[in-house]
């Protein structure tokens, strides 16, 4: 049996399928279940659902575990298969959630690629509809032309994760010419604290965009961060001011009042702009 069979055949063992079709893995005694955040887009005076960002969270008897809890019960060996299921279980269970039209990002390892555009394939997902963000701290640099070219040959597209925390440099940026830039969470909110540093974002949204990428502003948790990410002129937009990652079944929203959403903040930025 050579490795490609498998593994399939180690997937099909490990993930499970429930009676209305939602996908979960296991891995001794742990379940991982899936969630997916929505990504909104402004459109004039409210905020459009384009898109979901997919995760992985560890259950016990029902319940969520710490992650560092299930990380630490994870045999080193069987750290590559995990990631591999959790990939294959937010690919798959894109269809569950009513919004197969939408965009699907997914954090993506080295030589993971191929492996996301088969999952896609098999689940009938438009390989344009698949946004693979790539995590520097996993990827030698070496690779970040290569595995770009892997995933455009695959007709899917190339995100950067956690722009802005001080580890991608402009050469990284050149190897994969991202498509979408996401913003790191925890930078953003430390420069939406200063007035002097909230200048200087919309400086790094302009150059993001000199380089042709959508920029993704990412852990949006109150009425003024959302402003800041809108006056700077970002493309997209999540976080739990707009709507907390879910599990899979989730009810989906389509569409936010700009207005509701910036509450207090609203003077700050041209709402019809």
């Amino acid at each position: 049996m050579n490795a490609d069979m498998t593994l399939r055949a180690r997937l099909d063992g490990a993930i499970a399928v429930d009676e209305i079709g939602i996908e979960s893995g296991g891995y001794g005694i742990y379940r991982l279940r899936c969630l997916y955040e929505q990504i909104f887009e402004r459109r004039r005076q409210t905020l459009k659902a384009v898109a979901i960002a997919g995760s992985v969270a560890p259950y016990l008897g029902g319940e969520e575990v710490p992650a560092n809890v299930f990380r630490e019960a994870v045999a080193e060996e069987d750290a590559g298969f995990i990631a591999l299921m959790s990939l294959a279980i937010m690919v798959r269970n894109h269809g569950n959630t009513g919004l197969d039209a939408q965009m699907l990002v997914v954090g993506l390892n080295e030589g993971d690629g191929s492996f996301v555009a088969e999952q896609a394939s098999e689940a009938l997902i438009e390989p344009a509809r698949v946004v693979c963000a790539v995590d520097e701290t996993a990827v030698a640099t070496s690779r970040l032309s290569g595995l770009a070219s892997e995933i455009r040959n695959q007709g899917m597209r190339v995100a950067i994760g956690d722009f802005g925390a001080g580890r991608w440099t402009d050469g990284q940026m050149d190897f994969l010419a991202p498509d979408v830039v996401v913003i790191d969470g925890d930078w953003f909110r430390k420069i939406c604290r200063d007035p002097v540093t909230v200048r200087l974002f919309d400086t790094v949204v302009a150059r993001l965009h000199e380089r042709k990428a959508k920029v993704l502003v990412g852990g949006i948790e109150t009425e003024q961060q959302l402003g800041v990410a809108i006056r700077a002129g970002a493309d997209l937009f999540k976080g739990s001011h707009l709507a907390r990652p879910a599990l899979v079944g989730f009810e989906p929203v389509e569409t936010l009042s700009l207005r509701d959403k910036l509450g207090g903040s609203e003077k700050i930025v041209p709402l019809y702009g």
